[in-house]
């Protein structure tokens, strides 16, 4: 399962003196609860500062809510995730409390990936010829190299929110 932690550097959220959209970010909290059977919510809550009203606020969040990015749990499993539509609130000169749940279920990338991979070789459409082994392997390398691209970015992301932290305290 990705945790609240893994969840909020995949979104990209925004850290605390962060400005998105004309808006600055005052707070900033992610929290997970597992569903079972592969699913997990993530409630998030946001306090934003600026002009520009509750349309604004909307406007602002709109592409970094709109991202569905995959990730990887610390099995290994991918999981694909997502953000509803989001609650603003009002409350008063020019702060809004914003909330929304995210989610995020398993999905079977590898098994995709090999469905492509044999559709792509069904019309002759790959650079070279592969048998099912060589296609396998193929898609193993490519989910291994994406799992580590992942890893990556959430140390980057989360070494930023540690910096971020120890700013605030």
């Amino acid at each position: 399962m990705p945790f609240a932690k893994k969840f909020r550097a995949m979104m990209d959220f925004p850290f605390v003196g962060d400005t998105v959209g004309g808006f600055i970010v005052e707070h900033i909290d992610v929290r997970d609860t597992p569903l079972g059977s592969g699913r997990y919510t993530y409630s998030v809550r946001m306090v934003l500062h600026g002009p520009g009203g509750q349309p604004g606020v909307r406007r602002a969040l709109k592409a970094l809510f709109s991202a569905h990015p995959v990730t990887f749990s610390g099995y290994g499993n991918p999981y694909q995730l997502w953000v509803g539509k989001p609650e603003v609130e009002s409350l008063g000169d020019q702060r809004y409390a914003v909330s929304v749940e995210g989610a995020g279920a398993r999905v079977f990338l590898e098994d995709e990936l090999q469905r492509f991979l044999e559709y792509l070789a069904a019309r002759g459409q790959l650079a070279t010829e592969a048998d099912q082994a060589a296609q396998e392997a193929l898609a193993a390398a490519y989910v291994e190299q994406y799992q580590g691209e992942i890893r990556r970015k959430v140390a980057r992301y989360q070494s930023r929110q540690r910096k971020a932290e120890t700013a605030v305290s």
